[in-house]
């Protein structure tokens, strides 16, 4: 048989890296005050800004979505990101968080001050056919990040996720005998796009 080339086209870039935690961050979100989400699966801090209040950890942060988005995505300079709004979640023992993305923004992410072992990896879901429609459910002899419907990135503490925050996630339950704490955030971004007719200006 003859040798063949794939060309995987348009794949969804989730970034990963790390952020050493400092112990003035774990004080400071186990002392927020929380209140139960509309769901019923975990506690939400109910600062919706709270990466102002942690400048370190927020310039970190901001750091890594340049890092993104220039030097993976290659966005123009001309467009800037800027972090939108931020909260701290808790996911207490037999709690998880159901399938969702994050509407009116650009880019989202995750990073995990306090992670104890077992207590709940993200998965992203894929809402999209990238292969074969679903109007016949084939069986894959593999499911790797092509084939799978659904994809696990370990997490441990310090982490930091970003992803395109259209993409469908869920964190695993907590099996865990403690909180697991995880900042969520969201990007969005100013300048002008396209020109002539089709020129946008959001600043």
């Amino acid at each position: 048989m003859n040798e063949f080339q794939i060309h995987n086209l348009w794949p969804v870039p989730v970034y990963k890296s790390e952020i050493p935690v400092r112990e003035k961050w774990k004080v400071l979100i186990k002392g927020l005050e929380y209140e139960r989400t509309h769901v019923n699966n975990s506690d939400i801090s109910k600062d919706r800004f709270l990466l102002n209040s942690m400048p370190e950890l927020k310039k970190e942060i901001e750091q890594h979505c340049e890092n993104y988005v220039r030097r993976y995505l290659t966005v123009k300079d001309k467009i800037k990101f800027y972090l939108l709004n931020s909260w701290c979640n808790i996911h207490g023992p037999g709690e998880f968080s159901q399938i969702h993305c994050h509407g009116n923004s650009i880019l989202s992410g995750v990073y995990y001050p306090i992670m104890p072992e077992n207590s709940g990896d993200i998965s992203f879901h894929k809402a999209w056919h990238n292969i074969i429609n679903k109007t016949i459910m084939l069986e894959f002899e593999e499911h790797n990040n092509m084939t799978a419907e659904k994809y696990q990135v370990d997490i441990k503490e310090g982490d930091i996720i970003l992803f395109p925050s259209h993409l469908d996630h869920s964190v695993q339950e907590n099996n865990s005998n403690e909180n697991r704490f995880s900042i969520a955030f969201n990007f969005f971004v100013k300048g002008v796009f396209g020109k002539e007719e089709y020129k946008l200006e959001i600043k």
